[in-house]
């Protein structure tokens, strides 16, 4: 029993020296939290986006041909859920409309299935 308090008592004494060492200096606590957003960036975001402000009666797709833009790409700037379940007083974000200059919306040439024998011309025989 004295020589596991011995061993104890040792233990105990050299942890509080390795804990009182002068040479050892704490390492510097780093801030992960984001940084607050300022009023500058905020405004910068908002002044280039159009809002708008859902009225009764109102539907997404109204809205979005008001605007000249895609059903789609309404629901998707605003995260919108359900599109059937809009309220009055919602503020929309409004993307920008899709440029000429970018082509058609959707490019997906028509289904081929090879398996589908070719359709020949049927021409009728009249006697």
């Amino acid at each position: 029993m004295a020589k596991l308090l011995y061993f104890a008592s040792l233990f105990s004494i050299t942890i509080f020296l390795l804990g009182c060492n002068p040479d050892r200096t704490p390492q510097p606590i780093l801030d992960t939290s984001p940084a607050p957003e300022t009023e500058q960036t905020a405004n910068q975001v908002d002044e280039f986006r159009e809002t708008y402000v859902v009225v009764r009666g109102d539907t997404l797709i109204a809205i979005a041909h008001q605007f000249g833009i895609h059903l789609n790409d309404l629901v998707r700037e605003n995260n919108i859920a359900d599109p059937t379940m809009i309220y009055v007083g919602q503020v929309l974000l409004i993307p920008p409309p899709p440029s000429e200059d970018d082509g058609p919306l959707l490019t997906i040439p028509p289904p081929t299935d090879p398996l589908l024998p070719t359709l020949e011309p049927t021409t009728s025989v009249l006697n």
